[in-house]
Order: structure tokens, then sequence, then C-alpha cells
């Protein structure tokens, strides 16, 4: 699998725990390991760190998504899911100020199909 395949794969797993909440857990730690792949193949892949983070953030680690989030944001990501999720992870482990930065960023940001 390449890396869009990847990518690819994690959004659905994720998309799928929308509509059926009991495959949550078991969706969410594959897509958590096929992103992690990718990670190891490029660490610096915008979309993959894009979604990491998002996953992360999904499943309540705060503080390691910033990292993620951030890493895409200071390489240029300009994806809005980037920055709102950024504001999220932020609400939950930072002060509402820094939070609120990232979350009106968001606002004049386009969303990548692909996060």
């Amino acid at each position: 699998m390449n890396i869009e395949d990847i990518n690819n794969k994690a959004k659905s797993l994720i998309d799928e725990t929308w509509k059926d909440s009991s495959k949550w857990h078991q969706n969410f730690d594959e897509a958590k390991g096929l992103l992690e792949q990718a990670l190891r193949t490029n660490s610096d892949h915008e979309m993959t760190l894009i979604n990491y983070g998002t996953v992360l953030c999904d499943m309540g680690n705060h503080k390691e998504a910033t990292k993620y989030l951030k890493k895409a944001i200071d390489q240029g990501s300009n994806n809005k899911h980037a920055f709102y999720n950024l504001g999220v992870a932020l609400i939950n482990c930072s002060t509402h100020e820094n939070a609120m930065i990232y979350m009106k960023k968001a606002k004049s940001k386009q969303a990548s199909a692909l996060t």
C-alpha cells in the first residue's frame, strides 16, 4: 500500500466509526497503526501528519496530537483540519486562548478530501 492508499484507508476506517460506534476501538487502533507505518516511511508527509494527529486527538491523546498537527502547520499546511484539530487538542491540554488562535485560523482554510 502506498502512502495515499494508507491515508484513504485510515480515513475510511474513521468515517465508518461515525456510522457504527461499535467499531470505534477496532477502527481507531487500525487507523493509528496504518498511519504510524506511513510516518515511518515519510515522517514529513502532510496528510499523514494531519490524519495521525486527528486520530490521536479523537482518541484523547491531545498532547501528542498537537506535536503532529503543529508539524504539519509549521511545514506550511493550510489544511483546515490541521488548524481545527489542533484547536481541539489545545482546548483539552492547554489554554483556551491558544486553542482559539487555531480555531479562528481554521475558518479561512480549505479542507482536503484526504483528511
